[in-house]
C-alpha cells in the first residue's frame, strides 16, 4: 500500500486549491508540474500511482495526516471534486449518506410528501437506513421544518 513518504516524493498536494501536481513526470505522456488526476464517473476525482487508482481525497488525507483515514471521508459541501483538506472528515457510513445532495420530493422539500387521502403532508427522516414518521402537518413547510428539526436532531454536524 503507498505510504505518505512515497506520495510526497510522487506528488505535490496544495491544501488551500485540494490539487495535487506531478512533482516529476510519471510517464512520458505526462509532464512534471502538470495537475494530477481524472473526474470518475460518480463524480470523484482519482489518480493513479503504479497502475493503481487512488480516490484524491483519500490521498489527501493520507499527504496532510500521514495515514489512511479509517472509514469513510465525507465532503462538507457535498462537492466530490473539492478536495480541500478543511471540506473533508471522516464520517461513518451513515453519517455519509446523510450529507448528500439533497433529493426534492415532488413538494419542494426534502423530507415531505403529500398523502392524498388525508390531503395533508407527511414529514419522516431517516436513521441507520430507517425512516422515522415525524407526523401529519397541514402545510408543506410546516411539515419541513419537523423535518429539519429532527434532522438537525440526529444527524448533528451532518444534516442534510
Amino acid at each position: 500500500m503507498l505510504t505518505s513518504s512515497e506520495l510526497h516524493n510522487l506528488l505535490f498536494y496544495n491544501p488551500k486549491t485540494g490539487q495535487f501536481v506531478w512533482r516529476s513526470s510519471p510517464t512520458n505522456s505526462i509532464p512534471a508540474g502538470r495537475v494530477a488526476g481524472t473526474g470518475t464517473l460518480n463524480g470523484y476525482v482519482s489518480i493513479s500511482i503504479d497502475k493503481k487508482m487512488y480516490l484524491a481525497h483519500r490521498l489527501a488525507w493520507l499527504y496532510v495526516h500521514g495515514d489512511w483515514p479509517q472509514g469513510n471521508l465525507d465532503h462538507r459541501d457535498r462537492n466530490k471534486k473539492n478536495n480541500r483538506i478543511a471540506n473533508l472528515r471522516i464520517a461513518t457510513r451513515s453519517q455519509n449518506g446523510v450529507n448528500v445532495i439533497k433529493r426534492v420530493s415532488k413538494s419542494g422539500f426534502k423530507g415531505v410528501s403529500y398523502i392524498k387521502g388525508s390531503r395533508k403532508w407527511m414529514a419522516r427522516v431517516r436513521q441507520h437506513y430507517k425512516n422515522i414518521y415525524l407526523g401529519l402537518f397541514e402545510t408543506p413547510e410546516a411539515a419541513h421544518q419537523a423535518y429539519l428539526q429532527k434532522a438537525r436532531e440526529i444527524h448533528g454536524e451532518f444534516q442534510p
